[in-house]
């Protein structure tokens, strides 16, 4: 079972390890990137190294711009009316805060009505952890 006093070599363990983490990160993304230009530069998909082998590969990913979509399908008539058919095109309801903060500064909603609002409150608990190295004094 954990004890208090085991934070006093998991703290610093951490803040290390973390550090050293970060670090290897830095320099892994550094050499991958570098990797790839050469791999590139030279169209080379393969390549076996000490005892490690690398491969290259480009693929392409689609996606759809929806603004460009939105706009054939509420503009141009063949698509308008598939739009209409299929029901493409979908509204979204959600909260506009501001005017919700709007709407309760001009006190335009009842004291009910605020009380109701707090069904709609979620607590959730955030928990972080944060080392830092302390400094000498």
């Amino acid at each position: 079972m954990a004890k208090l006093n085991d934070l006093d070599e998991l703290i610093p363990k951490y803040a290390l390890d973390k550090a050293e983490a970060d670090s290897y990160k830095k320099i892994c993304d550094k050499e991958n990137a570098q990797i790839k230009a050469i791999m590139k530069d030279f169209a080379v998909q393969h390549y076996e190294a000490g005892g490690y082998k690398a491969s290259y590969s480009v693929s392409q990913r689609e996606t759809m711009n929806e603004e460009i979509l939105l706009s054939l399908f509420t503009t141009v008539p063949g698509f308008v009316n598939v739009a209409e058919s299929y029901g493409v095109i979908k509204t979204k309801s959600y909260i506009d805060y501001d005017a919700l903060e709007k709407a309760l500064y001009d006190s335009a909603l009842t004291e009910e009505q605020i009380a109701a609002l707090d069904k709609a409150k979620e607590v959730k608990e955030v928990i972080t952890l944060r080392v830092t190295k302390k400094k000498e004094e």
